[in-house]
């Protein structure tokens, strides 16, 4: 097994900046406040000595001009290098033509990505830049709101908009073998089923489907609320196979996967990332590690929608080196 070396720590409230300040820092900012929260943490600071914004293309779909030019008056006056992306390749594509250095010193904000996007720009830092070492943060929600009642759906996104499809460049050539869907699950009642049967349909040999819990959830009152959410496929598939990864900790999350690789050997694991994006970087992490043992499926939409109202909560660092 590969050991993927890692450090993590919370994100003190204070101003203060006690490590090396970066080369670049990654962000895709939109109008959630959250996504900008470190950068405007550390913004008159010279923490950043450029910030790329990762501008997609579908982020603008569902807020006005007026709200789009808020958010971006936040980057006034400092080093930016704006790059209007229209699809992951294209993402990929623009990022590499900056020419950073795979010895510079990179931050990526995860908080705004959609995780499709966090595989592809983090899949382009590893393999195409080549960097030795990535520090990763994440700004938590203050607080979850729940549109349709407590335990009915978190930000009820409409299911029949989406549609289950491999991650570019996470795609696997093992398109025929035997497969475990490992789905980490999330808020959305009926999208995790939605996988399940999306695949079922295809005609893959799904030998055996396991789903994640995030436990420990961010907050004490979240535990129940996924899994709860998603009874009806954790009754179709026994309790069992219902396992646990702190929410917040994509390190727990490459460990869980490595003992599951361990115990199927041989067989293709499907990872489907629906919880939270710490989770998702955890999956990413070990998918660039066994590319050869792995393939990433996700339920694209193509709307994203925002939570105009949601404050930062908590921040957190990892520091990954590769």
């Amino acid at each position: 097994m590969i050991q993927q070396i890692f450090d993590m720590e919370q994100v003190d409230t204070i101003n203060e900046f006690d490590r090396a300040a970066y080369d670049y820092l990654i962000l895709a900012p939109n109008i959630e406040k959250r996504s900008r929260a470190a950068f405007l943490k550390w913004k008159d600071t010279g923490v950043f000595n450029e910030v790329i914004v990762m501008d997609y293309e579908n982020f603008h779909k569902e807020i006005t001009p007026e709200q789009e030019n808020a958010f971006y008056d936040d980057f006034q006056d400092i080093p930016v290098s704006r790059l209007k992306v229209s699809s992951e390749i294209d993402a990929v594509r623009q990022l590499c033509k900056l020419g950073i250095g795979p010895d510079k010193n990179i931050a990526m904000d995860i908080t705004g990505f959609s995780i499709p996007n966090i595989y592809s720009v983090i899949g382009a830092l590893k393999n195409v830049v080549q960097i030795k070492h990535l520090d990763v943060y994440y700004t938590e929600p203050q607080f979850y709101i729940y549109e349709e009642g407590y335990f009915d759906a978190y930000h009820n996104k409409k299911i029949k908009e989406r549609h289950c499809a491999p991650v570019i460049g996470y795609c696997n050539s093992g398109e025929d073998e035997r497969e475990i869907l490992t789905i980490f699950l999330g808020f959305d009642g009926g999208l995790a089923d939605m996988v399940y049967f999306k695949l079922g349909e295809e005609g893959k040999e799904i030998l055996q489907t396991l789903v994640v819990n995030g436990f420990p959830s961010y907050t004490a009152k979240l535990k129940d609320v996924s899994l709860f959410n998603n009874e009806d496929l954790i009754n179709k598939i026994d309790r069992e196979n219902v396992l646990c990864a702190a929410a917040n900790n994509p390190f727990e999350t490459y460990n869980l996967l490595c003992r599951i690789l361990r115990e199927h050997e041989g067989i293709l694991l499907n990872l489907c990332t629906i919880g939270s994006k710490p989770m998702a970087l955890g999956t990413c992490l070990f998918a660039l590690d066994y590319r050869d043992k792995v393939r990433v499926t996700y339920p694209f939409y193509e709307k994203t929608q925002f939570d105009v109202d949601e404050t930062p909560g908590k921040m957190w660092r990892y520091g990954v080196d590769f």
